[in-house]
C-alpha cells in the first residue's frame, strides 16, 4: 500500500510539473471550450432567426391567402379582410417587433422598436374596428355577440382600445417610479397584449369556420388556415411570453 501511495504522488506531481512547463495547454483547453460555446451559440441563434423567418413567412401567407377569398363588397367580406389585416398583419408583427433575434427588425435601437410597435398596435386597432363597425351596424340589435367568434372578437377589441389609450406610461416608465414600480406598469402592458392578442386570434380561428367556399372537394383548407392561425399565435410570443415570467417574478422582489 505504501509503493501504491508513493507511484501515486509520484505521478501527480510528474503531472503538476508538465503543466508548469506547459502553460499553454490549459489556455489551449480554455480557448477550445470557448470555441464551442461560440459555435453553440452561433447554431442557436441561426435556428431562432429561421424559426422567425418562417412567422414572418407565415404571416404574410395566410394574410394574402385570407384576402384572396375574402376581398369584396359585401358586409361579411369587408369584416373578414380588415380584421384579418388588423390581427393577423397588423397585431402579429407589432409583438414580433419586440422578439431581439427578429430577423427584419434586429438592427433597430429598442426605442425604435417601442415606437414601430405602438404604430403597427394603433394601425392595427384602426383595421379591426373599421372592420368591425359595418357587421355590428348591418346585424339586428338581437343578434349581436351570440356566437364565440363574436364574444371573443369583441373582448379583444376592448382591451385593445384601452392598451392603446394608456399605452404611453409604459414609455415613460422610468420617469413614474416615485408613484408606482416600471415593473408594474410593463407587466400589466405585456399581460394585457398579450392577452389582447391571443383572444383575437382565437377568434380568428373561430371566424374561419364561416368562410367554407375555400375548402375544396380533397382539401379542408379551414383547416389548415386554423392550424397556420394557431402556429403564428404561437410564434408571435415565444419572446413575449418569457419576458411576462421574468416580469412576474420580479414584482415580488
Amino acid at each position: 500500500m505504501g509503493e501504491e501511495g508513493a507511484i501515486a504522488m509520484s505521478s501527480q506531481l510528474g503531472q503538476r510539473k508538465i503543466d508548469v512547463e506547459n502553460p499553454q495547454l490549459g489556455s489551449s483547453n480554455s480557448w477550445a471550450n470557448s470555441k464551442v460555446s461560440v459555435t453553440k451559440r452561433d447554431m442557436c441563434s441561426t435556428c431562432v432567426t429561421i424559426v422567425d423567418l418562417v412567422n414572418h413567412v407565415l404571416i404574410v401567407s395566410l394574410t394574402v391567402f385570407t384576402l384572396y377569398y375574402t376581398v369584396g363588397p359585401y358586409v361579411s367580406q369587408i369584416h373578414a379582410t380588415l380584421c384579418t389585416l388588423g390581427y393577423i398583419l397588423m397585431m402579429s408583427e407589432a409583438i414580433v417587433v419586440f422578439a431581439g433575434d427578429g430577423v427584419l427588425t434586429n438592427f433597430l435601437t429598442h426605442r425604435a422598436k417601442k415606437h414601430l410597435h405602438w404604430v403597427l398596435q394603433t394601425l392595427g386597432l384602426i383595421l379591426v374596428i373599421a372592420g368591425f363597425v359595418p357587421m355590428y351596424l348591418a346585424k339586428h340589435p338581437h343578434h349581436h355577440f351570440k356566437s364565440y367568434h363574436a364574444i371573443l372578437g369583441i373582448t379583444s377589441l376592448v382591451v385593445m382600445v384601452f392598451l392603446t389609450v394608456t399605452g404611453y406610461p409604459v414609455f415613460v416608465a422610468a420617469k413614474l417610479r416615485q408613484v408606482v414600480r416600471p415593473v408594474v406598469i410593463k407587466f400589466g402592458h405585456n399581460f394585457l397584449g398579450i392577452s389582447c392578442f391571443v383572444i383575437g386570434m382565437a377568434s380568428q380561428c373561430l371566424g374561419y369556420k364561416y368562410t367554407s367556399q375555400m375548402n375544396t372537394p380533397s382539401v379542408n383548407v379551414t383547416t389548415i388556415c386554423i392550424i397556420v392561425c394557431a402556429a403564428i399565435t404561437l410564434l408571435s410570443v415565444r419572446k413575449a411570453l418569457p419576458s411576462l415570467f421574468q416580469q412576474s417574478a420580479r414584482l415580488f422582489r
